[in-house]
């Protein structure tokens, strides 16, 4: 609660008694969901940046709080999921005790927060701001799990497979001949890495080298790999547009938070230069391959779990506030400068190649596979509703094939249908495909 009233601005403290009284029982029951989920070893390398208070009360612009400390805050939120991976501050700077680190962590939350519904002139929500800040770090054992996950899932990069390693003995023949990412994929199915990690062990390796080459990996991705980091900054913006209880926690009630999603989002483009709406509903265990050269995600998206997304456009068509963006289902593949623009939907396991557009009205089926410039839209032409596009299940569609629906009619590709290599797809205008030359 605010010492004085908005009217007085200049003179307002977010930090005042009664917030103290109110912030010490959350933090108690918040440090003690937390501590399990680290161990020794994490805890040691925790790296927590410490802000003034006088600095976090202090306003700029329109009120919103200032891009320094969302950073400093962000980079917070990064070593509380993964320990030892961004922080480097002075040590008159850091946080060294478990419980301090989280309740600077809290802070920090907490001013963003504020500041946020200050910016806007919205005192109603103030009473709640502390409460949305705890629900972000009652969530941390999820976001440090998910986080956890999407960094096992850039192993699917045979990059990971670098010089270093080579070096200790392993040929690129062998690697050639292996199926690393069926077996990631089962280890994501399965939530352990033990599938991966007997896979390494059947390499013919020295003992002790399979485990290695795991770690290595992971702490490959960990220092290198931008798309785990910008995936975890749409995780605490996606996380500050819900609202309603905490997981596993009624008693903390949340409100969806104005303007700080929109710049937690608008800084991870300026980083990595993906453009993640805060609102996209996106899984876990995903890859986001290159992300530096371009992905958008619009507000309605969903995006499964497993995925491997190269750099592309997952837009909308409509200006209307409804189901306007792709929908992406589970272990779906997406290919550099592909655009999948308005409602289109991607069953599990379908790969869409590079340089393809799908558009409209568009349902693709599990296990298809969509080759590359192909062109998959329903298009208003002589009807201005026209039908969809269902595309079965283990469909094949060739290179530079081009499918497209201008009848009021659906269009239906039957389970299974092999389209050779730049054809040329109609409605018959009973639904079945016609096959234009």
């Amino acid at each position: 609660m605010l010492s004085l009233p908005l009217g007085n601005t200049e003179k307002t403290t977010l930090f005042d008694a009664a917030y103290e009284r109110r912030k010490h029982p959350l933090l108690s029951d918040t440090l003690e969901r937390l501590r399990p989920i680290y161990s020794q070893a994490e805890l040691n390398v925790l790296r927590i940046d410490s802000t003034s208070r006088e600095v976090l009360s202090q306003r700029s612009g329109r009120g919103f709080v200032n891009r320094d400390i969302l950073e400093t805050v962000l980079g917070n939120l990064l070593e509380c999921i993964a320990p030892g991976s961004h922080n480097a501050p002075h040590p008159h700077h850091q946080k060294q005790k478990f419980e301090a680190a989280i309740e600077e962590v809290a802070d920090q939350l907490y001013a963003m927060v504020a500041q946020s519904f200050l910016a806007v002139a919205d005192e109603t929500h103030l009473s709640v701001a502390l409460e949305t800040a705890f629900s972000l770090l009652w969530e941390l054992p999820r976001l440090k799990s998910r986080a956890l996950w999407n960094r096992f899932a850039s192993l699917k990069d045979p990059a990971v497979w670098d010089a270093y390693l080579l070096h200790t003995g392993i040929s690129r023949e062998k690697l050639a001949a292996l199926n690393f990412r069926a077996k990631i994929d089962e280890a994501i199915q399965e939530r352990t890495f033990e599938p991966y990690q007997d896979y390494l062990a059947t390499l013919n390796l020295a003992d002790d080298l399979a485990k290695k080459i795991l770690n290595y990996q992971l702490q490959l991705v960990i220092s290198t790999y931008p798309g785990w980091r910008v995936l975890f900054y749409h995780d605490v913006a996606h996380a500050l547009t819900r609202s309603g209880p905490a997981a596993d926690n009624s008693d903390i009630h949340r409100v969806p938070v104005p303007l700080l999603p929109r710049a937690i989002s608008e800084l991870g483009g300026r980083y990595y230069q993906a453009d993640l709406h805060p609102e996209t509903q996106i899984g876990d265990a995903n890859l986001l391959e290159h992300p530096h050269r371009g992905v958008t995600t619009g507000q309605t998206g969903i995006i499964g779990s497993g995925c491997v997304i190269y750099p592309c456009t997952l837009g909308g068509l409509s200006v209307k506030v409804k189901q306007r963006h792709p929908v992406i289902s589970n272990f779906v593949e997406i290919g550099t400068d592909t655009s999948l623009l308005g409602p289109v939907q991607i069953a599990a396991h379908s790969t869409v190649g590079t340089n393809t557009e799908i558009y409209g009205f568009v349902e693709i089926e599990e296990q298809c596979r969509i080759g590359s410039s192909v062109v998959i839209g329903t298009i208003r032409g002589a009807s201005e509703h026209p039908g969809k596009i269902y595309i079965g299940d283990g469909v094949r569609i060739g290179d530079g094939t081009i499918i497209e629906n201008t009848s009021e009619m659906d269009l239906i590709i039957p389970n299974r249908s092999q389209i050779p290599a730049r054809s040329h797809v109609a409605n018959d205008g009973f639904g079945f495909p016609r096959y234009v030359s």
